[in-house]
C-alpha cells in the first residue's frame, strides 16, 4: 500500500499553490482541491472553517514564495534595477502566481501611494536615498516611474500578451533605468 500522507494545513496549502501555479487561482475550489489531495471535501472542513480561510493561507504562501524569490535576487548596489528584473522574472517564470498576487482581487493596495508603501518598494526607495543620493521625493518619483514601466512589462508577459527572451527583457529594463536615472 502507498504511504498515507497526513492531511494538515501545510500539505493542503502546498498542493493548492501547485494547483494555482499550474492552472490559476480560479482552479482552486473545495472539490478540485479535495480531488488533488485524494480525499473528500470533509477533511478540508475539519481543518479549515471554509474555503475563504484556505484561500487566505494559499495567498500568504504565494506571497511568501514571492518574497523569497525577490530576496534572493536583490543587489543593494542597484536595488531598483534588480527589484525590477526580479519582478519581471517572477512574472515570466510563475505567471499564474504573479497573476494571483498582482492581477486579481487578492491585491490589497488600490492606489499609487499604497504601492509606494509596500515593504519591497519602501526599502528600495530608502536605498535610492541612502546609496544614490536622491532626495526622498526624487526617489519616490523615480521608483514610481520605473515601477509603472516594469509592472506594464511584467503584466504583458504574465498574461501572454507578449513574449520576450530574458536577454531582451534585461536590455529593456536597463535602458529604461538609464533613461530615468541618467546613469
Amino acid at each position: 500500500m502507498p504511504a498515507v500522507i497526513e492531511l494538515n494545513k501545510s500539505h493542503i496549502v502546498k498542493v493548492a499553490v501547485k494547483m494555482v501555479n499550474d492552472s490559476g487561482w480560479d482552479s482552486v475550489n473545495a472539490r478540485s482541491l479535495a480531488k488533488a489531495l485524494k480525499v473528500s471535501t470533509k477533511p478540508l472542513y475539519r481543518i479549515y472553517k471554509n474555503m475563504d480561510e484556505i484561500k487566505n493561507d494559499i495567498y500568504k504562501e504565494i506571497l511568501k514564495q514571492y518574497d523569497e524569490f525577490i530576496t534572493s535576487r536583490i543587489d543593494s548596489k542597484k536595488a531598483l534595477l534588480t527589484l525590477a528584473i526580479a519582478y519581471v522574472e517572477f512574472a515570466q517564470n510563475y505567471k499564474n502566481l504573479f497573476i494571483s498576487l498582482f492581477l486579481s482581487n487578492n491585491l490589497k493596495w488600490k492606489t499609487l501611494d499604497e504601492v509606494l508603501n509596500q515593504k519591497w518598494n519602501q526599502s528600495t526607495i530608502i536605498n535610492l536615498v541612502n546609496k544614490h543620493g536622491y532626495s526622498f521625493d526624487e526617489a519616490k518619483n523615480l521608483f514610481m516611474n520605473f515601477w509603472l514601466y516594469t509592472n506594464g512589462l511584467a503584466t504583458l508577459i504574465a498574461t501572454n500578451e507578449i513574449t520576450m527572451e530574458e536577454k531582451d527583457i534585461l536590455v529593456k529594463l536597463v535602458s529604461m533605468y538609464k533613461l530615468l536615472t541618467g546613469k
